[in-house]
């Protein structure tokens, strides 16, 4: 990933909505859980990367793996799609996280919803240690996502 310019914490709706775009204009099949995926994939490169939360919420340990409620209500507002909601934001802004963005769709993009649900549900995953030992629905440790994404940065 290059030098980006750190915002700050990014509205997680907007972001998921770019990254929407971004998947759309790489002609990948996109549905409600691979954008959560991809999200928390996202989120969690950042925070390895940068030492910094990228977006203003923090995925939740759900029945499917990590989750972002906002984005969720979101796409179920818009029959299960974020397509079309790009014209309400400022894409310019978004452009900083092309970087992260890109890395995650050029790697996971092709991946199945099973095989990312799978792939996020792998035993001792930040995941698994909240949803084994918590609530549903309980916040994912920053801590646990940034020690998982930092061994995926290492391991290449």
């Amino acid at each position: 990933m290059s030098d980006t310019t750190v915002f700050g914490k990014v509205d997680s709706v907007d972001f998921a909505i770019y990254l929407n775009k971004k998947a759309n204009e790489k002609d990948l099949p996109i549905n409600v859980t691979k954008i959560q995926k991809w999200l928390y994939i996202c989120y969690g490169l950042f925070l390895a990367a940068y030492d910094e939360q990228l977006l203003d919420e923090r995925p939740k340990a759900w029945n499917y793996g990590p989750a972002f409620p906002k984005v969720h209500k979101k796409q179920k507002n818009n029959q299960d799609s974020l397509d079309g909601l790009e014209k309400e934001l400022d894409l310019e802004k978004f452009s900083a996280y092309d970087d992260v963005i890109d890395a995650v769709l050029r790697t996971f993009g092709r991946w199945t919803a099973s095989e990312l649900v799978a792939w996020t549900h792998e035993r001792g995953t930040a995941w698994d240690k909240v949803f084994r030992s918590s609530e549903m629905y309980t916040p994912i440790s920053n801590e646990d996502i940034k020690s998982d994404f930092v061994k995926l940065l290492q391991n290449g």
